[in-house]
């Protein structure tokens, strides 16, 4: 297991991770985990609802 300190995924990520994935047509599966782990970490209070930095 890596020692490196995990980012939690927000929802401004999310959205950029759709869009990518909207364009190319690729991802399909993974932007719906990006989109609800974003909204999970903003509701838990882990990143701001906007998506910037805490």
């Amino acid at each position: 297991m890596s020692d490196k300190k995990q980012t939690p995924m927000t929802p401004t990520d999310a959205s950029r991770i759709q869009g990518h994935a909207d364009k190319t047509g690729t991802n399909e599966g993974f932007k719906e985990r990006a989109q609800a782990a974003g909204d999970k970490n903003a509701n838990q209070g882990k990143v701001p609802p906007s998506g910037g930095k805490k």
